[in-house]
């Protein structure tokens, strides 16, 4: 029996049984409040950035899985720093990343193009797994496929945006939760497909408490009914979406690519690339 073979979900007597070995190791670390409330920024961030995705950044600190189980259960003591730290996060997204957008756009995108190509090293790390053993299952490069098309479609550019009515913004959080689930696509960027990214960013910097409301119970929604299918996704079919997260993640790089780029983009790509790299070699020493 070859290694591909060997690793295959239904020969493991865990995944038999309906569990997961990662996922019970997953959930029987749990992080301390402090620790939970950090990380939280960066993904509340990511959030507010057109071609950047909340599910990246959960996968670049490993907390991806257990940020699934925690919704599934509805565990409180994950959820609610974790999520402290993601609205401070957002606020500060919606406040100052938006300007900076206008000043320095080409920088920018050239920054997080580096760091969302960084971050395949996560989900290619166990994706390539399928090519060591001298057999390649012709479905997973084609779910890699699959995965930079959908990518690609979504980071396309929207119309000029009008005024969304509150039913429009609670439809839109809950396509938008699955941005904070799935990495490599931009909750912001399908924001702007759908006509409301300006309007939202606008709640959130000034704090208006209607539409706050409406885009939170969307978002809430949302992540209750995605968080257990990607969650059934990973224990049955592990390998097959981290091929898929893979092609999402490539093709999420084609929303950021500067409209003149030069020099100073080129070393703002380097820049991002190298501190989303480090950050994973650093997150993976401590888990």
């Amino acid at each position: 029996m070859d290694e591909t073979e060997g690793m295959k979900p239904q020969d493991d007597p865990a995944s038999s049984s309906g569990e997961n070995p990662e996922e019970n190791k997953n959930a029987g670390a749990r992080p301390g409040w402090l620790r939970l409330f950090l990380e939280g920024l960066p993904f509340g961030v990511a959030n507010t950035l057109p071609g950047m995705s909340g599910g990246t950044v959960a996968l670049i600190f490993y907390i991806y899985e257990p940020l699934l189980l925690a919704i599934k259960n509805l565990d409180l003591l994950f959820l609610i720093p974790l999520g402290a730290g993601a609205g401070l996060g957002a606020l500060l997204g919606a406040t100052v990343i938006d300007r900076v957008f206008d000043l320095y756009p080409d920088l920018l995108m050239a920054l997080l193009a580096g760091m969302i190509l960084a971050s395949l090293r996560v989900t290619w790390h166990e994706a390539r797994r399928d090519f060591s053993g001298g057999r390649i299952k012709i479905i997973n490069p084609l779910l890699a496929v699959l995965g930079i098309i959908l990518a690609l479609f979504l980071t396309g550019e929207g119309e000029t945006e009008a005024a969304a009515s509150l039913l429009m913004i609670f439809g839109a959080s809950i396509l938008g939760s699955v941005t904070m689930l799935l990495p490599g696509i931009s909750g912001a960027s399908l924001f702007v497909v759908l006509g409301v990214y300006r309007q939202i960013i606008t709640a959130i910097a000034e704090l208006q408490f209607l539409v706050l409301l409406v885009y939170g119970l969307g978002t809430v929604v949302g992540l209750l009914v995605f968080a257990w299918l990607l969650s059934w996704l990973i224990r049955r079919y592990r390998r097959q979406l981290m091929f898929l997260l893979s092609g999402l993640i490539l093709g999420s790089v084609a929303g950021v690519i500067p409209t003149s780029p030069g020099f100073p983009e080129l070393i703002s790509f380097v820049i991002g690339f190298a501190a989303v790299f480090r950050l994973i070699s650093w997150t993976r020493r401590r888990h």
